[in-house]
């Protein structure tokens, strides 16, 4: 079992990690859906590309790296799209994928 200021600095590493992805519900039921995206190589943001984004926000959004992502379900489901501003192929996501490798989704709509 924790002690009090240990449960207390778990608490706060949870907020942090959710308030940094941008993705907390802002009726605060908890985190939604949302894509992380790496530059690469693979689902790292390590390499000389050492760039990652996560986008959460309901409706279309730019998937901005194409080196691997990971979409983590939370009760939304969301389609990627093969071109920008959801347009071109859609692939509905429904559970949590990961794919750490070149990928061709360019924009994603969370359906909240």
């Amino acid at each position: 079992m924790l002690a009090a200021p240990a449960m207390g600095i778990a608490v706060a590493l949870a907020i942090l990690a959710a308030a940094a992805t941008g993705v907390a519900a802002s009726d605060g039921s908890g985190p939604r859906s949302y894509l992380t995206s790496w530059g690469g190589p693979g689902c790292t943001s390590s390499g000389s590309q050492g760039r990652m984004a996560s986008v959460g926000s309901c409706g279309c959004n730019h998937v901005r790296f194409h080196g691997g992502h990971e979409f983590n379900f939370r009760g939304e489901t969301a389609t990627l799209y093969s071109k920008p501003g959801c347009a071109g192929t859609p692939y509905q996501v429904f559970e949590d994928t990961r794919a750490c490798g070149d990928f061709g989704w360019h924009s994603i709509h969370i359906d909240c």
